[in-house]
């Protein structure tokens, strides 16, 4: 169960931050990256094999290289943080974060926008949707 509460503090850190002066605090992520490491050599987080390891950081790299691409719209932070929940969660799940994490941050920008409470300008911080989206993907019964 700890091995669970451990990236929701990571990750918990991370949205505070974001949400209140949008930075990603980099050191907190990457100890929670090197935690993630030593759980799965350790056999408590993912099957501990290098291959599973690596596929699981991947949608971290991909929006990693989209934030490269997009000129930094989307920040290199949120890819960080993306290789830290693969490590913690594997592939699948990591892409299940993912999407949930987009899908509520577009239901509360189409909310904001349609109530004029933002223009199509402001950029919404994406780490707190993230740890929404672990809250739902890790209260699914599967």
């Amino acid at each position: 169960m700890w091995v669970r509460i451990l990236p929701v503090v990571f990750l918990g850190i991370c949205a505070i931050s974001d949400g209140l002066r949008r930075e990603i605090p980099l050191a907190a992520v990457w100890l929670g990256i090197a935690a993630a490491v030593v759980l799965r050599i350790c056999g408590l987080a993912g099957d501990g094999s290098l291959r599973s390891a690596l596929l699981s950081v991947l949608p971290g790299l991909l929006f990693w290289m989209l934030g490269f691409v997009s000129r930094e719209k989307i920040g290199y932070g949120d890819g960080w943080m993306l290789v830290m929940i693969g490590l913690y969660t594997g592939l699948w799940k990591c892409f299940l974060i993912l999407t949930a994490g987009l899908v509520s941050s577009s239901v509360v920008a189409l909310l904001l926008l349609a109530c004029k409470k933002i223009t199509r300008e402001y950029q919404l911080p994406f780490a707190p949707f993230l740890l929404i989206g672990m809250g739902v993907v890790w209260g699914l019964p599967y």
